[in-house]
């Protein structure tokens, strides 16, 4: 008999031995369990001020154009800009309107965060084959978060933190972001250290391009174009104060390096160490 995925019904690959999969893909088990949570948790009546329900054919809203208008406002001016007021406005609706479709903001949130992360899931396609080594697979899940927070700066400030939402969305990021080590060791602790310090990384580089486009939307000078104006003021503070490390670099007038070729150098010499780390382990 063959089996098919519970969320898309596609076609699955059934093991000699072991349990049968219920999905093809992590991606269609977190949609799905989104779907279903969604239909468990919607807004409270206290939650929804009154009044009379419109035909869907005339607000012409749904949850997906609310998303995509979130994530829009978010990608160009950030969280703070974001609104459910503003949403409405961008989408012509009454602001009461788009709660019979998302309970707050919230909850709009946790949905645009699901929406880029599966949109970068489906884009990546496969991951590396497992003869491949946890270094590709790691190295590879590195640049689609990296390339993620490049493209939706908002994004850092959703993922990067120490207590999650525990709303339906936020076990499912987790779990997206673990599944970069799967695999990595047998070792559970070392598995979850080593996710954290691989997101930690990756974030950390990414504060520097939020920070450094947040500057450039309020100033409207760009990076190099800033460091054009400022380098001879530059070598002149470190050329007649206490600092000989950076009088020798401005000194050697060498090109700025970019982003991307820091991030690079970064993510490379963390694998070699975590390689090392996991080697000293299976040797022992």
């Amino acid at each position: 008999m063959k089996l098919t995925c519970a969320g898309c019904g596609g076609p699955l690959d059934v093991p000699a031995r072991g349990r049968r999969p219920t999905y093809c893909s992590r991606a269609c088990q977190a949609r799905a369990y989104r779907a279903r949570a969604a239909a468990r948790t919607g807004p409270r009546p206290e939650e929804i001020p009154p009044a009379a329900p419109e035909p869907a054919a005339k607000d012409g809203l749904s949850v997906e154009r609310i998303v995509r208008t979130g994530i829009a406002i978010a990608d160009a001016e950030g969280l703070a800009a974001l609104s459910m007021r503003r949403v409405a406005g961008e989408l012509g609706a009454g602001t009461m309107s788009l709660y019979r479709h998302v309970p707050g903001k919230d909850e709009l949130v946790d949905l645009m965060a699901g929406a880029v992360l599966d949109e970068a899931e489906a884009a990546a396609g496969a991951p590396p084959a497992e003869r491949d080594g946890w270094r590709a697979r790691v190295e590879a899940y590195a640049r689609i978060m990296w390339a993620l927070y490049r493209r939706h700066p908002w994004l850092l400030q959703v993922l990067a933190v120490t207590r999650p939402r525990l709303a339906p969305g936020g076990p499912a990021r987790t779990e997206w972001l673990l599944r970069g080590v799967e695999g990595l060791s047998r070792d559970l602790p070392t598995m979850v250290r080593a996710a954290v310090t691989i997101s930690g990384y990756v974030q950390g580089m990414a504060m520097f391009l939020v920070n450094d486009l947040q500057a450039e939307r309020l100033t409207g000078v760009g990076k190099e174009q800033w460091w054009e104006s400022n380098r001879d003021r530059f070598h002149e503070l470190v050329a007649d104060g206490p600092y000989p490390i950076l009088a020798m670099i401005a000194s050697a007038d060498q090109d700025d390096v970019s982003l991307e070729e820091e991030f690079e150098f970064g993510l490379q010499r963390m694998l070699d160490g975590l390689a090392a780390h996991l080697g000293d382990r299976r040797t022992g």
